[in-house]
């Protein structure tokens, strides 16, 4: 039987919100980032969201 991902409702949720606040720390018209340390947290988090949601479970 072939395995269908299911996203985890949990994860999406916070995917939406880590990702709609690092979009807001970006300055696209100078190319900046308003506090780099919070950047790399929200990208660590909202990376490790994406690969937790899309993780295949044991059986």
């Amino acid at each position: 039987m072939k395995y269908k991902l299911r996203p985890n409702f949990f994860f999406i949720v916070v995917a939406l919100i880590v990702g709609s606040a690092l979009f807001r720390q970006i300055d696209f018209q100078n190319l900046t980032i308003e506090k780099p340390a919070l950047a790399i947290i929200y990208g660590v988090t909202f990376l490790a969201s994406i690969l937790l949601m899309l993780k295949k479970p044991k059986k």
